[in-house]
């Protein structure tokens, strides 16, 4: 794979917009990252795509070359040209508020920099969009009157001219080490981006760059674990750098899950071992991708979000279902295997839990989404925007407006992936010659899907707690597909609770639930007691563009209680995925002690799910140049802020209000004037009344700063002003 920077430099001001608005003040806003303008990569891939129809379209290259370059909808294979978001790379020194002389202000590592900025106690994202963008206003016409049109003034935010954006751009079975020739036409033909652009916004100037690596701070502890426990497993923790794609229940457009599918980490994986390997098409046949991928050799648990809480790092699952919210109860739990529920109303937990059994407390969090809007523009190219809402019917390829539901950038998720150590490593292997990178979910090629990952060695458990008595709290769907040939399942409710001591009545899933436990643990099991909820679960093969079938399963969050004759610790149980079709994750179980399940819980608690929020270990690391740059420019506010007060407060006599404007006029042309300067120019005016009244005006500026004369100039002139205006009353 070879990278290349794509340097955007703006000409003019530039509007990315999102769709987003600022009611009474902003009709449309650029794309914002915590206050720093962003290109997003859909607006880049759009544009050079367009470009590189132009280009096909004169017979300067195949049409085949540029599907293969940006791929082609429908495809079962990926574009091989990977586009990142534009981000800030340099930016203007006046635009901080520093003098010419200081120069540019050059972000090499915009992660390290965001980062800091999300961190810092004392800069809100306010300040760093006051600085970083303007807003620009704009009207129709009237055609009979030739005057402004009411009800269209329309406010635009827009990024100034002068900064440049950094894009990083991927390509797959890189030939050579530079770019294609297609690659490079479009990118020198690219001239506008955004709104506006026969208008005189959104002129661009594009270059292609050699990428220089940095250092992966997020991946710095990852490696290759050389010892794995004896239940064969490790931890990951992924931090998503973009927002990530998963179809939720109500499908792509309207929902999300809330956790990173284990089915997505194993088909990144996959499709890293098969270019590894040279497998192709052939994959299938090879006996080490099968027993990897095929036949579940190795699980790939779902990543859960990962917060700080409680003054430490916690992994969040999805709530159990034997707790429950008492309705008007003020956040009080109800347990519902404690027989505790009886007469009392009650509300269903939502979002991700984790519990603190020694403080008895239960954290409550929600993983952060966002909707983003796209628009396809026609394949009539002299159509510039998206008309499907104003055509007739039958009328196709005329572009549409869509949106997605995604996961949101900048959130952590853990889980654990199991399987023989020697297959454990291969995959890891992968990874490392990837610099523990992987992109998930769909629309991978721009904008979405890009994460970071870090391997650990699986802990050996809680080996101290051993008990006979479990509730097995499900994290990910439990389906059963071999032995009962996935008959109806026996779903009643949405929450079937089972309390049959002999068995008898028990649902399907339970009873080879019941077998597979006796199987694997050497033992008697007997379910005690159960409270079920289903759902359905499925999938789709991209290599065949077929759906997967869909089965009837055990959603997560249902809660099974077994009892086993002799005493089991956590790691015997947890170290299991239990069911069928383990591989992409199903058959997770959380494992807690009757001890534990039967304590009291205090009020639950609100967790912030942001992974910015991570609890930091180690020593501190420097602020970065943005940081520093506007803790100074803060500073400077400050200072200009006692300049304006202090000038505010100082009176002297008044010139004219013309004589005090032609001041300020050359403090706005000279930066560098002093009192010096300024004192000179007085002495140039003829008029000896007229330069004695002003040199008495100034010479309370004497020593200052130039902010403070140009404060005082700004206060003096409106004072002046209503001097004259009252005069000339006095006078009538």
């Amino acid at each position: 794979m070879k990278r290349w920077w794509l340097e955007i430099t703006l000409k003019s001001d530039l509007c990315a917009a999102t769709g987003d608005s600022e009611q009474a003040v902003t009709n449309m806003k650029t794309a914002l990252e915590h206050g720093l303008p962003i290109i997003p990569a859909k607006r880049l891939k759009g544009c050079l795509l367009n470009e590189g129809k132009e280009i096909v379209s004169n017979g300067f290259a195949a049409p085949t070359e540029l599907a293969d370059l940006f791929g082609r909808p429908g495809a079962s294979h990926p574009a091989r040209l990977h586009i990142g978001d534009a981000h800030i790379y340099r930016i203007p020194g006046f635009l901080l508020g520093k003098e010419h002389a200081d120069g540019d202000v050059v972000l090499e590592n915009y992660e390290k920099e965001l980062r800091e900025l999300i961190r810092h106690p004392k800069l809100s994202e306010d300040l760093a969009e006051r600085l970083l963008t303007r807003l620009r206003t704009r009207t129709a016409i009237d055609k009979e009157l030739k005057n402004a049109q009411k009800t269209t003034l329309r406010t635009m935010q827009v990024v100034p001219r002068g900064i440049v954006f950094r894009s990083l751009l991927e390509l797959s079975d890189a030939q050579g080490q530079t770019p294609p020739q297609l690659l490079k036409w479009c990118v020198k033909a690219l001239r506008h981006v955004g709104l506006g652009i026969t208008r005189g916004y959104g002129e661009v100037s594009c270059t292609l760059t050699e990428y220089v690596a940095h250092e992966q701070d997020a991946a710095k502890d990852s490696g290759i674990p050389k010892d794995f426990p004896g239940e064969n497993a490790m931890e990951y923790e992924i931090e998503l750098q973009n927002p990530v794609l998963f179809s939720g229940s109500r499908g792509l457009y309207e929902d999300c899950c809330d956790y990173i599918p284990g089915s997505a980490i194993m088909g990144a994986l996959a499709a890293m071992y098969i270019a590894d390997h040279g497998l192709g098409a052939d994959a299938h046949r090879d006996e080490a991708f099968s027993r990897i991928f095929l036949r579940d050799g190795v699980r790939f648990g779902n990543g859960f979000l990962k917060a700080a809480a409680g003054g430490r790092d916690r992994t969040f699952y999805p709530a159990p279902a034997f707790l429950a919210l008492e309705k008007r109860g003020e956040g009080r739990l109800i347990n519902r295997l404690n027989g505790d529920d009886e007469k009392k109303r009650r509300k269903e937990l939502s979002g991700q839990t984790a519990f603190d059994w020694g403080d008895g407390k239960v954290y409550l969090a929600d993983v952060e989404k966002e909707v983003r809007l796209h628009h396809q523009r026609p394949k009539d190219r002299g159509i510039g925007h998206a008309v499907n809402d104003l055509i007739q019917a039958g009328a196709v390829d005329m572009g549409q407006f869509f949106s997605y539901m995604c996961i949101s950038g900048g959130q952590r998720f853990s889980g654990v992936i199991r399987g023989n150590a020697g297959d454990l490593r291969e995959l890891a292997a992968c990874l490392e010659k990837r610099d523990w990178n992987l992109r998930l979910g769909r629309s991978r090629t721009a904008e979405y899907g890009n994460a970071r990952i870090r391997l650990f060695p699986a802990g050996s458990g809680q080996q101290e707690v051993r008990s006979g008595q479990w509730a097995l709290w499900l994290l990910s769907p439990m389906v059963f597909v071999g032995e009962s040939g996935q008959k109806e399942a026996s779903e009643q409710d949405e929450y079937n609770v089972c309390s049959d001591k002999s068995g008898q009545g028990r649902t399907l899933e339970e009873k080879h639930l019941k077998k597979q436990l006796e199987n694997r643990l050497g033992c008697p099991v007997e379910i005690k007691d159960a409270i079920l909820k289903y759902t359905r679960i499925g999938g789709y093969n991209g290599k065949w563009n077929l759906p997967l079938p869909q089965y009837t399963a055990l959603a997560p969050g249902s809660v099974i209680c077994i009892e086993v004759k002799k005493n089991l610790c956590t790691a015997q149980l947890e170290s299991e995925f239990w069911g069928d079709m383990t591989g992409r994750g199903n058959g997770q179980v959380k494992a807690l002690s009757w001890d534990d399940v039967t304590k009291p819980m205090k009020n639950c608690q609100t967790a912030a799910a942001d992974g910015t929020n991570a609890v930091e270990k180690g020593d501190p690391a420097a602020p970065g140049i943005l940081v520093l740059e506007l803790e100074a420019y803060q500073e400077r506010e400050k200072e200009r802020e006692m300049q304006r007060r202090e000038a505010m407060s100082t009176q002297a006599a008044l010139p004219s209000a013309v004589t005090i404007e032609q001041l300020i006029a050359l403090m706005e042309e000279h930066e560098d004037y002093s009192y010096t300067e300024l004192k000179k120019q007085i002495d140039n005016i003829r008029d000896e009344q007229k330069k004695n009244r002003a040199q008495e005006f100034l010479r309370p500026c004497e020593g200052k700063t130039h902010e403070f004369i140009y404060f005082y100039l700004l206060n003096s002139k409106w004072s002046a002003r209503r001097e004259a205006a009252g005069n000339g009353k006095q006078g009538k």
